[in-house]
């Protein structure tokens, strides 16, 4: 099987940035490391983690004293890092600088007195962040959501790194008619777009996407979602040993996507699998 690969599959510069620098505080601590949630949305790279001895952890309040902890890629709330800090611990910082930018705006414009309002999941780690940033009232609008009526003149709208840009425009647009002073801030990460751009092209031109990474990962699902609307037969997994070889029954070549958070051994392990079909 011929295996056409998107060329800006797997890590981004942020996520490899961060995982550099888990390997780094693993091999010089003294003591215990631990990253403050799954330092990757991608479960393969956190055994590996694990097997190097680096721990997890969901809140401070787990963590044991003398331990080093690690802000994973998405960054954490505010209030967790302080809490870090008051008590001694030992912080090494590795949000990806593009969600760093969404906190910075969140505070500053809700400094300058605007409710600001998100485009992206709530649920999310990186969103929790960027709220606990936000100095005033803050509404976290789901992509492809209703966008709720917001009782305020002065609305400043900003993004999740891994949105998908129409639905920032449809959102900044919507408010734009409801309120007097509407100021958008496009946060997305240009890795974002450009990987949702190969995306899109790659899945013109096979007979079948194969996306790869975790199935928590946002900007993952994203791609999975994007190449579907042009490519119907596209899956989304995490590793070959979910693969079926049902799947690309009748095809010649077939393309290979993957998050910004898949490992390249991961995606290595399908673009092999795929490679052995007759």
């Amino acid at each position: 099987m011929d295996v056409k690969i998107a060329r800006t599959a797997g890590f981004c510069w942020g996520v490899r940035r961060t995982v550099d620098k888990v390997m780094e505080v693993a091999g010089q601590a003294d003591g215990p490391v631990v990253t403050l949630g799954p330092i990757i949305h991608n479960p393969q790279a956190v055994a590996r983690f694990r097997d190097k001895g680096v721990g997890t952890v969901n809140a401070v309040g787990e963590v044991a004293d003398g331990t080093t902890v690690v802000v994973r890629t998405h960054g954490a709330i505010r209030d967790e890092l302080e809490r870090a800090k008051a008590r001694g611990l030992e912080v090494v910082d590795g949000t990806c600088p593009y969600v760093k930018y969404p906190q910075a705006i969140a505070q500053r414009l809700s400094e300058e007195g605007y409710h600001v309002v998100i485009v992206g999941d709530a649920n999310h780690a990186e969103i929790k962040g960027v709220v606990s940033y936000s100095k005033g009232p803050c509404t976290v609008v789901k992509p492809g959501g209703e966008i709720p009526e917001i009782k305020a003149r002065k609305v400043a709208v900003i993004a999740q790194t891994t949105c998908i840009g129409a639905e920032f425009e449809r959102v900044v647009g919507a408010l734009a008619l409801r309120h007097r002073e509407v100021r958008a801030v496009n946060t997305i990460c240009n890795d974002t777009d450009e990987r949702q751009a190969d995306a899109r092209a790659l899945a013109r031109e096979v007979d079948a996407v194969v996306v790869v990474g975790g199935k928590s990962s946002a900007n993952t699902r994203h791609l999975a979602e994007i190449c579907r609307e042009i490519q119907p037969r596209t899956w989304h997994v995490e590793t070959e040993a979910e693969l079926d070889r049902a799947w690309f029954a009748g095809c010649k070549v077939v393309g290979l996507s993957a998050g910004a958070s898949t490992p390249d051994w991961v995606v290595e392990g399908v673009a092999a699998w795929l490679r052995a079909l007759p």
